[in-house]
């Protein structure tokens, strides 16, 4: 039985319904929406995007304002490290105001029980497409990830969601949405913007997780886009997508990249159980080199490894890598100390890792990058 869709999106309208459904100050314009990771707005002002960021309200976390139930974070899109200038600071000082105004507006019920320990709900929705900048998108084809890597972020952004939606709690990776109709959206959708290069999926999701060989909603999409003009930038852990290099390859421009923290598979297994093996996905990497697909890399979190070997294993089929530490390590020191790596959380090891595998890469003639730019990723700068 697929769902309606999510109530999410009138969630969001009740607490933004001015800034979504009204006229913003000259200069400003809404370019997308979005409430499957909190509730998130993609603003233009000028010459550059805002993302603003409604999280679950925690006053641990730094952010740029709190309200009773949020933190609100905002960053410049495609600007590492921007600041915020006056006008946009007022803006978004406004932005703030309206949300402490209307925020007593959102549902406070308690959340049910389950005695369900996973779901897969089939949804139906009206959006698809999210426009995060001038040329740039992002697409999300399922809500939730069944690898379920305990470390991911996103985790408690996306139970966050849930929660305002009143569905019950779930351990991450234990529930996915599958967008049912999404093809059928996108295709409506992309007459409606220029094309340009659409990411899958940013956060939320694995556009090949295991899921995808039932539903193939990555593959529809990547069947629109073709026909569409559009170029997919996708980031996976997921070998599978090598079942799509066919279609890829009849991408002018596309990139495929791989989540590869670590060299070493009892590594992974410790902290990426739900993933596939490091050596499939090595291999997966290079079919889609060899695909003459562009190609990267993120190692992200850095973990345990032997720095040499995996930038021998990587450097040859890959065009650009990114490459961070653990962030956040107190949430996660529990699985450093289940896998007995303790070492691997002190500032030395991602100091002295993050080092040599910035210069072993450097060696070998590949991009060490934020992946920002991913016009110059697909060959479009």
């Amino acid at each position: 039985m697929v769902s309606p869709g999510r109530g999410l999106d009138l969630i969001a309208r009740a607490l933004l319904a001015p800034l979504i459904g009204g006229t913003l100050p000259s200069g400003w314009r809404l370019l997308s929406w979005d409430s499957e990771q909190g509730l998130c707005l993609t603003l233009q002002h000028g010459a550059r995007t805002l993302l603003v960021e409604l999280e679950q309200r925690d006053d641990a976390r730094e952010c740029y304002a709190r309200t009773v139930r949020f933190n609100v974070c905002v960053r410049p899109v495609f600007e590492p490290g921007a600041r915020l200038d006056d006008a946009e600071r007022r803006f978004i000082d406004r932005v703030v105001e309206l949300v402490r105004g209307r925020e007593r507006r959102l549902p406070t019920a308690e959340r049910p029980q389950t005695s369900r320990v996973s779901a897969v709900r089939e949804i139906s929705v009206d959006r698809a497409l999210m426009p995060e900048g001038p040329g740039h998108y992002y697409f999300n084809p399922y809500v939730g990830c069944m690898i379920g890597c305990a470390f991911c972020y996103v985790q408690e952004r996306a139970d966050f969601s849930r929660r305002l939606e009143g569905l019950p709690r779930l351990d991450w990776g234990r529930y996915v949405d599958v967008k049912v109709n999404a093809a059928e959206v996108l295709r409506r959708e992309v007459k409606e913007h220029p094309p340009g290069i659409v990411r899958l999926s940013p956060i939320l999701t694995d556009p090949y997780q295991p899921i995808e060989r039932r539903y193939r909603i990555t593959r529809q999409a990547l069947e629109v886009f073709l026909e569409a003009g559009f170029a997919p930038v996708i980031l996976t852990r997921g070998a599978r997508v090598v079942e799509d290099l066919e279609l890829l390859r009849r991408f002018p421009a596309a990139a495929v990249g791989f989540s590869i923290p670590t060299d070493i598979d009892s590594v992974r297994a410790a902290f990426e159980p739900g993933a596939d093996p490091v050596d499939e996905r090595f291999e997966a990497l290079a079919a889609c080199h060899a695909a003459g697909l562009r190609t990267f890399a993120v190692i992200q979190p850095v973990l345990p490894m032997n720095v040499d070997r995996l930038v021998l294993k990587l450097a040859p089929v890959i065009h650009a890598v990114r490459v961070d530490r653990m962030h956040d390590i107190a949430r996660f020191r529990h699985l450093y100390e289940a896998a007995g790596m303790l070492h691997a959380l002190e500032p030395a090891f991602f100091d002295a890792t993050l080092a040599a595998l910035r210069h072993g890469f450097a060696r070998r003639g590949v991009i060490v990058d934020e992946l920002d730019d991913l016009g110059a990723l697909v060959g479009r700068a």
